[in-house]
């Protein structure tokens, strides 16, 4: 399976797994994050699933992401599936289904790589969902998301770590966190140097580091995104 194949199953994950079962109707917490800005797009806060259980209406709401941090947090009243709405044309523009698993999430909007060509058939977003609650990434923590479509291989301080796609495991922080990952080559006979930094972190707090493919074709330097967020 090609890397972007790979890749792309992550998400379809979180767009099918709602055949699976019926789902109960919960409150479900997320915050947002673009990989590139996301803007003027809405979501009913309250679903058809559960105005049909007796739920009470209401109006939709708009989400914007910012490059630096994640944004919300926002709720939803449903069986946790979501769809993202243009306000103006009320086109679908993204969908996810959250799993029972957890109700706090990050949901992490990508533009779609098939939208351009062929946008009847495609949404304009893929979303990657992260459980974000405490327990799945506790504080003086750091996880990776690895969404570059290959596996990574490094070190964390002076531990040797491996990132396959998705979420990592946690790894303990300290005061300066340096941090070396390498890519494998595009013949894939050898790796070559992706990320090589070290990052200040604070007590605390918890971290999140998402890794993008390179801005540049051909370029070896991933997009990373390193997220902080204060925890009581």
């Amino acid at each position: 399976m090609s890397s972007q194949l790979q890749l792309l199953s992550l998400f379809i994950l979180f767009g099918s797994a709602s055949l699976a079962t019926e789902p109960s109707i919960r409150k479900i917490e997320f915050s947002v994050y673009g990989h590139t800005l996301v803007h003027r797009i809405e979501y009913m806060p309250v679903s058809e699933s559960a105005v049909a259980a007796g739920a009470t209406p209401q109006a939709a709401i708009s989400i914007e992401t910012h490059s630096l941090a994640r944004m919300g947090p926002h709720h939803c009243l449903g069986d946790g599936q979501i769809m993202f709405v243009d306000p103006t044309t009320k086109k679908k523009v993204a969908h996810v289904y959250l799993p029972e698993t957890s109700n706090l999430w990050l949901l992490i909007f990508i533009p779609n790589p098939h939208f351009k060509s062929d946008p009847n058939n495609h949404l304009k977003y893929l979303i990657y969902a992260y459980d974000d609650s405490p327990k799945n990434l506790p504080k003086n923590n750091l996880s990776f998301i690895n969404l570059t479509g290959q596996t990574l291989f490094g070190t964390l301080g002076t531990k040797r770590i491996k990132l396959d796609l998705g979420p990592s495991e946690c790894y303990p922080v300290v005061k300066s966190l340096p941090i070396h990952l390498w890519s494998p080559s595009v013949h894939r006979d050898k790796f070559l140097p992706a990320l090589s930094e070290t990052y200040r972190c604070k007590s605390d707090h918890r971290y999140l580091m998402i890794l993008f493919p390179p801005v540049l074709l051909g370029a070896v330097d991933l997009d990373v995104r390193f997220l902080c967020e204060a925890v009581q």
